[in-house]
């Protein structure tokens, strides 16, 4: 990409935002793509493009650690208002070690199969139609039900961040004559159930809590 050409759009976009509404660009899209923006210092804004399929908590999350890095280790660069690119010798390797080299929870087989026996408990339950266990950062891990359940927790996880910068304890929604629950387990995890609405939302949510808590007991510390 044209980097002139990005930094004049980004630029101007700052701008425009400042003058209309006092406050900064977070996100927008364009297209099957998103952006992302962290402001660094009073110069400076870091960027990201990628895919709207991709989970925006997982990206801002790499985002913040690109820019905690940038602010450490180009911390004279940042204050110097006359900075050019040369400056931040080796930031463009920085970048791609953070994005490309990307880690998530990765399971054991033999814990794989507890958990799947949890959900597979939970799910026998005439109360509850569909579960998915998925990471913090919108990553399934394991799944039972549509696909379209799945869309719906990763959308309503990310709507909650966005608005509150963080993830709430627990969700409950009314959808399409079922009840939405989400529970996070700890920092990392978080169980998604969809329940019957002739159930009452008291008995579901305690289920889903129980299991919850078995997996989080179970989760390797």
């Amino acid at each position: 990409m044209d980097e002139t050409i990005l930094s004049g759009f980004f630029s101007a976009f700052f701008s425009l935002s400042q003058s209309l509404f006092r406050a900064d660009v977070q996100d927008i899209e364009l297209g099957p793509y998103r952006m992302l923006f962290e402001v660094i210092g009073n110069e400076l804004i870091l960027t990201v493009l990628f895919d709207k399929s991709d989970s925006i908590i997982h990206i801002h999350q790499k985002l913040i650690e690109a820019r905690n890095i940038i602010q450490q280790r180009y911390k004279d660069c940042i204050s110097n208002p006359q900075c050019r690119g040369e400056d931040f010798s080796g930031l463009s390797d920085i970048i791609e070690d953070i994005f490309l080299n990307t880690q998530t929870i990765i399971l054991s087989q033999d814990l794989k199969q507890k958990y799947l026996k949890i959900i597979d408990e939970l799910c026998s339950r005439s109360e509850i139609l569909e579960c998915a266990l998925v990471t913090i950062e919108g990553i399934p891990l394991i799944m039972k039900g549509k696909k379209e359940f799945l869309d719906l927790l990763m959308n309503q996880m990310e709507a909650f961040w966005k608005f509150k910068g963080l993830m709430l304890d627990q969700i409950i929604l009314s959808y399409q004559k079922r009840y939405a629950l989400f529970y996070r387990l700890n920092d990392d995890l978080i169980l998604g159930a969809f329940s019957r609405v002739d159930t009452h939302i008291g008995i579901a949510t305690t289920l889903i809590e129980v299991a919850a808590k078995k997996i989080a007991k179970l989760y390797p510390r």
